[in-house]
């Protein structure tokens, strides 16, 4: 019988120190993890060709491998890829640009020793449970193949999972539709569907937090579905993600054209409970629509009954 992997996380320990090893072990399956372990990079890749790990710990050295160009492999591994939460272990003293160097290459966190045993699985469970929940949305068929965000249905899904949440916490939630508008005009310039998919993904990536449900509403729509966020909040949010889709851009044609194209509405509530989820989704849309058809006045509305 296959173990409960929501009840038993699978992790993979990549450390050639046999004292690490036991003291991290120790400190995990107490906790119902089931551990592996490798003593190399080569063979991490060999294991990781057989087993999803939901969480992989890496040593900053190894013996045929540095540990941050092994976590560069490891995210390009099919049962690894940027979902699985990858840590690395190391001495302290690690500089800023080092710890960037660690981020940058793909890893979640960065654990100095000595670890701190309560931090360590508060982190862990966090994570894991973000890249179970992962991949239950994708088993289940409820994200966008080409984005990776929700689809229609894992949006509303998911929305309505916060909605409750949110109002037996009695904290708000905002909902921010955003696209391009309609007219023929709009898009002229770099405007490829593929090309503002991509630039979308990569705003919503730097913008959107953890805690967000982003989804696709259509092939150039796009929604953020954000728990703790009152109207403010929302607008925020809105024009964070409207600057982010130029702020790398070079061509001043394309910054031109998705600044006079792209629009966003948004709709919040204090009181989620008192709203369904699907209302919430479709006064967004309502917003956007009227941001669309005004005449570029505001890149940003609220919904206005």
């Amino acid at each position: 019988m296959q173990p409960n992997r929501d009840l038993n996380p699978l992790l993979l320990i990549i450390d050639d120190q046999e004292s690490n090893v036991r003291s991290l072990e120790s400190v995990l399956r107490p906790k119902g993890h089931v551990v592996l372990k490798a003593s190399t990079g080569h063979q991490a890749l060999d294991l990781t060709t057989k087993v999803s790990p939901d969480a992989i710990l890496v040593a900053r050295s190894l013996p045929d491998f540095d540990g941050i160009d092994l976590i560069r492999t490891l995210v390009q591994e099919a049962t690894v890829g940027g979902t699985t939460p990858i840590l690395l272990t190391a001495g302290t003293g690690l500089g800023k640009a080092e710890r960037l160097e660690v981020l940058g290459a793909g890893a979640w966190d960065i654990l100095e020793q000595p670890l701190d045993v309560t931090e360590l699985i508060l982190k862990l469970d966090t994570f894991v449970r973000a890249k179970q929940e992962g991949d239950r949305v994708r088993d289940q068929g409820l994200t966008d193949p080409e984005t990776g965000f929700y689809n229609v249905r894992g949006v509303l899904k998911r929305a309505k999972e916060l909605n409750a949440d949110s109002a037996r916490a009695a904290r708000p939630l905002a909902c921010v539709a955003f696209g391009r508008q309609s007219s023929p005009e709009a898009g002229a310039v770099g405007g490829a569907k593929d090309r503002f998919t991509e630039r979308v993904s990569a705003a919503l990536q730097s913008v959107t937090r953890t805690s967000d449900a982003v989804g696709t509403l259509s092939d150039e729509e796009f929604v953020v579905v954000a728990p703790g966020t009152n109207s403010d909040g929302a607008v925020r949010l809105a024009d964070r993600i409207l600057q982010e889709l130029t702020s790398q851009e070079k061509d001043p044609r394309v910054v031109e054209d998705l600044t006079s194209s792209v629009r966003a509405g948004f709709y919040s509530v204090s009181a989620p409970g008192d709203t369904s989820a699907e209302d919430m989704l479709l006064r967004a849309t309502m917003a956007l629509r009227r941001a669309q058809q005004d005449d570029g006045s505001f890149r940003v509305r609220a919904y206005d009954a």
